[in-house]
């Protein structure tokens, strides 16, 4: 129709303007004008009486969608009510919780969560979302070995497959590391999203109670405009029709005639004119009025014209007027549909909001607060043959050698490994440093491979983000009533289950300095100076259905058959350690270049026991507890006073225990006392001398050369290599050397 209405324009105009003289050749005429407008306004009343039926029937869906509204309220009072009920049932749950624990301010902190688990639904799909996307890097890692019935949990260890695919570990890891920071971006968002989700909850229902009345009142609006506007169109063509009646009277009294003819008729007139004002003079005054009364045509004529010129204009804002009306017709249809778009949504996210609801209930019903812990028990809850034999210490140290190079890869001198086993003895935290890519996991690693299995190691990356030990043992979501059990927390409960327990047991930081260990590795660090069964605290009350071995579903332990081994690189990405981690851990400097060994084909029958090993630390301290004390009173005796007053170094219990417990195993295992004074002096009381430059570079000097021969008549036999190259490397740094 618009089309029509269109087309009817253009002749109209094409019309006047011939009429006008702008357009030459028209050969349509007035008559044919008014045709075509007869049919444009027929087709106008057709249009409005179609546009009254369509306004009676948005009306009727208008009245429709009020009903469905006042249904919508109602499910949401429904809703409510229900809340009501549920905030009863948790106040309920509360109480009975108070009378079993005397945590007060814990339980009221759950209380209030349980509170505002109906204003948290939202967060609940954040969560989701988070834990699908762990179990999807778990599930990778672990190779799909293991899969749980329920969608939510797909925990499950990964570590065969892994050393399986050591070839692809380093992409792997990479590929971990980004995917982890991606988390723990993602875990901020959620983080800071919560505050605005619960703000959000509350206010929510008003709000799309709001924007419906809002949106009926503009369409209710709309529709009287609409009403008022085709009123005004209806006037508007008995104006039209008024006019082309007077406009065909006009018509009529020019006896037919175009306007063409009128037209030239006019210029015959005004030639006429001119010739009968040349012969006024002698005319008789009849001609004078003759002359008068075709002037006053010629004036008739002339407004005639500018009229029809008017009402061409008044058709030209009527049919603007007309497209006007249809596009806010439009208007009011897409309004409409988004009303109904809306109200899908909303019916749309009450069904996925009830479905959480059912969910959360089915898991606070029967689900496990420690679900990959939970799987352990059935998994590894056989114990495990090993080895009841253990071999003397240096033939370990030589069948480690050989295992490490013959399954690993991995080539070490054999004083290094003596340094790692009898590290063994002296702590449980390991530190393994050099220069990146010399094989500082892989010989963490390769431990346990030569200790006889390769599922008793578990790598866990640090992120640069660690700031608390939230990070490196995971947290309890009290709206989930699941703790997310972090790397850590999984290895650590691995070690201890009865597949494990008596076996060695090696949890790799790797890259422990990218965050500082003194802040997320806290906890260990003091549960290890405990020393009757330390354990750290994993949440502050206890949660429902733990796994078998969280204590007093609370705490997890720190069991005898686990050592802790962190690799270090130093450049701008990390931190430096703190004195008290070095005090407390086993240092290793990594050589750059690994020596060429044979490969042998050694094998250990089965994996070597905890137990055995224990023994064997315990008689090399029994046999060689004399090299130790000849360590002490050598320091004692030449170094503990000129250190204390020439560079400020003492040492206390901890490092006399710690000497005791590793020169014994050191000499035991095939090397010498001076061997193992070397390695405590370069990593142990030496080094915090770099960067003293309170100390003068000729005082250290002369202590480098009195240091060196004084460790060589202590023990002829061993080069003091680890001393003299941390001193020459510091002389160096000053130009000394």
């Amino acid at each position: 129709m618009l089309a029509e209405i269109q087309r009817v324009a253009n002749e109209a105009e094409a019309v006047v303007a011939t009429g006008s003289g702008v357009a030459e050749g028209a050969n349509s005429d007035l008559a044919s004008a008014w045709a075509l407008y007869l049919a444009l306004a027929e087709r106008q009343a057709t249009a409005v009486n179609k546009l009254s039926v369509r306004a009676g029937a948005l009306r009727a869906e208008q009245e429709e969608l009020t009903a469905a509204v006042a249904r919508r309220a109602e499910e949401a009072a429904a809703l409510r009510e229900r809340n009501a009920s549920l905030d009863a049932r948790t106040e309920l749950l509360a109480r009975r919780e108070r009378d079993l624990s005397d945590r007060e301010e814990v339980v009221e902190a759950e209380f209030a969560e349980r509170r505002l688990e109906i204003g948290r639904e939202l967060e609940t799909w954040l969560t989701e979302q988070r834990r699908t996307a762990v179990n999807a890097l778990d599930t990778e890692r672990q190779d799909r070995q293991a899969r749980w019935s329920e969608e939510q949990r797909r925990l499950a260890d990964a570590q065969t497959a892994l050393d399986q695919r050591e070839s692809e570990l380093a992409q792997r890891e990479r590929d971990l590391r980004s995917a982890r920071i991606r988390l723990d971006v993602e875990r901020e968002d959620i983080v800071h999203l919560k505050a605005a989700l619960k703000e959000q909850q509350v206010t929510r229902a008003q709000r799309f109670e709001d924007e419906v009345a809002s949106h009926t009142g503009h369409l209710l609006q709309q529709m009287e405009e609409n009403r008022l506007r085709m009123a005004a169109v209806a006037e508007g063509n008995d104006r039209l029709s008024a006019r082309l009646n007077e406009y065909d009277a006009a018509l009529a009294s020019l006896g037919g005639m175009t306007l063409e003819q009128v037209v030239e008729r006019l210029t015959n007139l005004r030639a006429e004119n001119s010739r009968l004002l040349e012969e006024n003079a002698a005319a008789p005054r009849a001609d004078a009025r003759l002359l008068e009364q075709l002037r006053q045509q010629v004036v008739q004529l002339a407004a005639d014209n500018e009229e029809l010129v008017q009402e061409r204009g008044e058709l030209e804002s009527a049919l603007q007027r007309d497209r006007i009306a249809v596009n806010e017709r439009q208007n009011y249809v897409e309004a409409n549909n988004w009303l109904r778009a809306a109200n899908g949504q909303l019916q749309q996210l009450l069904n996925e909001e009830a479905a959480k609801l059912r969910t959360t209930a089915q898991l606070d019903k029967d689900g496990h607060a420690f679900p990959a812990c939970s799987g352990m028990d059935r998994e590894f809850g056989n114990p495990q043959p090993f080895d009841a034999r253990t071999p003397e210490l240096p033939e370990l140290v030589r069948q480690m050698q050989s295992v490490i190079r013959q399954k690993a890869g991995l080539s070490y001198r054999l004083l290094d490994l003596r340094l790692v086993l009898a590290g063994m003895a002296m702590s449980r935290l390991h530190l393994f440093q050099g220069i990146s890519g010399i094989g500082k996991t892989g010989l963490a690693r390769a431990l346990a491979v030569a200790f006889g299995s390769d599922k008793s190691a578990a790598v866990v990356p640090v992120q640069a983000g660690w700031r608390d030990p939230q990070d490196l043992m995971g947290y309890y979501n009290s709206f989930d009533r699941l703790f997310y059990e972090s790397d850590f927390t999984k290895a650590l409960y691995r070690a201890q289950c009865p597949a494990f327990k008596d076996r060695p047991f090696f949890i790799i930081l790797d890259e422990m300095n990218l965050s500082h260990p003194e802040q997320y590795f806290s906890g260990v660090l003091s549960a290890l100076a405990i020393k009757d069964q330390p354990r750290l605290a994993l949440t502050t009350a206890p949660v429902r259905n733990p796994a078998d071995l969280i204590i007093d579903g609370t705490h997890i332990a720190v069991p005898d058959n686990v050592w802790f081994i962190g690799t270090a690189n130093h450049d701008e990405t990390t931190v430096g350690f703190a004195d008290k981690t070095y005090d407390r851990a086993f240092v290793l400097e990594l050589p750059w270049q690994h020596p060429d060994v044979p490969e042998t084909a050694p094998a250990f029958p089965e994996p070597l026991g905890q137990g055995g090993l224990s023994r064997s630390f315990d008689k090399a301290q029994a046999t060689y507890g004399s090299e130790a004390d000849n360590i002490i009173e050598f320091l004692d005796a030449h170094w503990r006073g000129r250190l204390a007053e020439e560079l400020r170094i003492g040492w206390g219990n901890r490092l006399e225990k710690q000497i005791k417990q590793f020169a014994p195993v050191v000499v035991a295992a095939g090397g010498s006392t001076g061997e193992a004074l070397d390695h405590l002096l370069a990593t142990r009381i030496l080094p915090s001398v770099r960067g003293r430059y309170d100390v003068h570079a000729e005082a250290l000097d002369t202590l480098r050369s009195d240091l060196v021969e004084s460790l060589a008549r202590f023990d002829s036999s061993h080069e003091p290599v680890a001393t003299r190259r941390l001193l020459d490397e510091e002389l160096r740094s000053r130009g000394r050397l």
